[in-house]
C-alpha cells in the first residue's frame, strides 16, 4: 500500500515538471521531440527560435510567434487548437497517422496540464 501511494506521488512530481515544460503548442520537448537536445535546445528556451522554422522562411516557430502576439501562454488557453496554424506547420516527414498522433498527444498534454 505505501509503495503504490509512493508511486503515484513520484508520478504526479514528475507530471508537474514535465507538463511545466510545455512549448506553447503542446509539445514537450524533452519527451516528445526527437530533435531536443541534439539539434535543439527547446522551444521555451530557443523563445521561438527554433531550428525547424527556417524550412518555413521564418526565423520563429509561427505557433509560438502567434501565442505571443495574442498574449497567450499556450495554444491551451486561445481555446482553437488544433488551428489551421497547427496544420499548416505539421512535418511534412509525418505520415497522416502520426500527425494525427501528434496532435492527440498534445491535446493530451494541454488536458493533463494544471
Amino acid at each position: 500500500m505505501y509503495i503504490k501511494k509512493f508511486d503515484i506521488y513520484i508520478h504526479k512530481i514528475l507530471s508537474l515538471f514535465i507538463m511545466k515544460n510545455l512549448s506553447k503548442c503542446g509539445v514537450c520537448c524533452s519527451t516528445d521531440c526527437k530533435a531536443y537536445k541534439i539539434e535543439c535546445e527547446g522551444c521555451n528556451e530557443l523563445k521561438g527560435k527554433v531550428p525547424w522554422a527556417k524550412f518555413l522562411d521564418k526565423i520563429l516557430c509561427p505557433i509560438y510567434e502567434c501565442a505571443e502576439q495574442k498574449g497567450f501562454p499556450s495554444c491551451k488557453e486561445c481555446g482553437k487548437a488544433p488551428c489551421e496554424l497547427w496544420i499548416t506547420t505539421r512535418d511534412p516527414d509525418f505520415t497522416d497517422e502520426e500527425f494525427q498522433a501528434d496532435i492527440d498527444s498534445r491535446l493530451k498534454n494541454f488536458e493533463e496540464q494544471r
